[in-house]
């Protein structure tokens, strides 16, 4: 084995540890912490939590320079065992919208002020807009990023549409900041946007903000359509989406739930798939 390989080996070894740092009960960490409990160099750590933060798998705390992990950790891997995996209440709602509406339909979040795409039901309809988890959309022109910060307190939307607006290369893509804050502080009250012109391609979003979970970032879910489908059927797919969003518990209610439910019987130990790369890559490192 050469020393890239090795290189490359431990990288992904210590992404794995970070990953399952959290997984036992840290719901947020700084870099000093992770550095001191994983016994990585601490340039090396930081380096590596910028990346996962960069791929959407961590979020950065910038007021108490805290990193947690996003839902796309939780949705990695959900495939492998789905009668155990996907139980959750918001991946049935994803499910039950694609299988009533035949288009399709995607989970995102906000992550470094971009959405992105963390789950996507492919619509089995001939037409249906393709799209992929991992993909990123604009924070302020998409209607998902439209709806994640009108969530914002009244100033951090001032201040994310002052940096947003300074990133902007396009000058007609800058928006006017008191329009804008009172745009979406109306679209707060909504809670849901029918777009049927949204995308580069001229197709339509239709987008729902789901319920707030507590400590956890906002999430928004968005039925991608043709423009004419969305004109067509934009209420009956809102409807839709709407009854599903009803479905899902906030955090905060299922643990009072949690708390006068009997607990189930524990299910039998199942290796998860980030121990089972973890237990491959470290048989290959002694080879």
């Amino acid at each position: 084995m050469n020393s890239k390989d090795a290189r490359n080996i431990k990288s992904a070894y210590r992404v794995l540890e970070i990953l399952e740092y959290f997984d036992a009960d840290h719901r947020t960490a700084t870099v000093m912490d992770l550095s001191r409990s994983l016994a990585y160099p601490q340039s090396s750590t930081s380096e590596l939590l910028r990346c996962l933060t960069r791929l959407g798998y961590l979020q950065y705390n910038r007021f108490r320079r805290t990193y947690s992990p996003t839902a796309r950790v939780a949705l990695l891997g959900s495939w492998v065992e789905p009668t155990l995996f996907r139980g959750g209440t918001v991946l049935k709602a994803l499910d039950g919208v694609a299988e009533a509406v035949g288009e399709t339909v995607v989970l995102s979040t906000a992550t470094n002020y971009v959405v992105q795409h963390l789950h996507v039901v492919e619509g089995h309809r001939e037409d249906a807009i393709e799209e992929h988890a991992g993909g990123h959309e604009s924070l302020l022109h998409s209607p998902q990023g439209q709806l994640i910060l009108a969530t914002y307190r009244d100033a951090h939307i001032k201040s994310a549409l002052h940096r947003l607006n300074a990133e902007e290369p396009d000058p007609e893509r800058r928006v006017r900041i008191a329009e804008k804050v009172d745009e979406l502080i109306a679209l707060r009250r909504q809670g849901w946007i029918i777009a049927p012109e949204a995308r580069e391609d001229q197709s339509g979003v239709i987008a729902v903000l789901l319920p707030p979970r507590v400590g956890a970032e906002r999430l928004a879910l968005s039925v991608l359509a043709p423009k004419s489908v969305i004109e067509e059927r934009g209420e009956e797919i809102l409807a839709i989406m709407l009854e599903q969003k009803d479905n899902i518990l906030p955090q905060d209610q299922a643990r009072q739930l949690s708390t006068v439910v009997e607990r189930p019987p524990a299910l039998p130990m199942i290796e998860t798939p980030y121990q089972l790369m973890k237990r491959a890559m470290q048989q290959h490192a002694h080879v």
